[in-house]
């Protein structure tokens, strides 16, 4: 007997394997932890932000899908931008930051035509764009050890350094959306879902 799962199963599937999270508490809730190995206290987005750019090369006879998929199962290709806001504390000193995970489903991506980690960013939020440029260096010299809402093991990270302020534009905007890649001809990725509400929460956690 075959048995059918849906996308949605699976994205929900997928996001609870690759999230830190707190038992129990609201999901839009921050979360934080203290770094036994950094000596850092870390405070992180309970739902990371998901973009996603789905490849021209995919059929239109086949029935587009709002949700990424395991990536060992049929779907549309696509490329995905994950993007967890974090701020790390040590001793009162606060540093905030932007995980940024990079990764695919379905057919392999060409090089020329997907972002595949580590690029140059930017978030356009209505009128308005914000550059992002990737730090040198991994989330634990930043004070973070342990992998925050890490989509799959094969995903690639860079981490890029904002500021409360900036945290608190982009979770202000009505739909932000994300540019991947050479200025020139950037890869457009739209947002999933809306997951804002929780950075929302994050920047009003660390504003208090």
């Amino acid at each position: 007997m075959r048995i059918t799962i849906s996308y949605r199963s699976l994205v929900s599937l997928l996001l609870l394997a690759a999230s830190v999270v707190a038992a129990g508490s609201d999901a839009n809730e921050p979360r934080q932890y203290f770094d036994e190995e950094t000596g850092a206290n870390v405070f992180f987005v309970s739902r990371p932000l998901v973009f996603f750019h789905e490849r021209a090369s995919f059929g239109s006879d086949v029935p587009r899908s709002s949700s990424p998929v395991a990536p060992n199962m049929t779907a549309p290709p696509r490329d995905y931008v994950t993007v967890a806001a974090a701020a790390v504390d040590r001793t009162g000193k606060y540093t905030y930051m932007l995980i940024v995970y990079f990764w695919s489903v379905g057919a392999p991506p060409e090089a020329e035509n997907a972002c595949l980690g580590r690029e140059r960013l930017s978030l356009q939020l209505g009128d308005r764009r914000i550059q992002l440029e990737p730090l040198d260096g991994l989330a634990r010299d930043a004070g973070i050890s342990q992998p925050i809402h890490r989509p799959s093991r094969d995903a690639k990270s860079a981490i890029y350094a904002s500021d409360l302020a900036t945290l608190s534009l982009i979770a202000e905007s009505a739909h932000p959306v994300l540019y991947c890649g050479a200025e020139q001809a950037p890869i457009k990725h739209e947002l999933l879902e809306d997951r804002l509400p929780a950075l929302r929460e994050l920047v009003r956690r660390l504003s208090n």
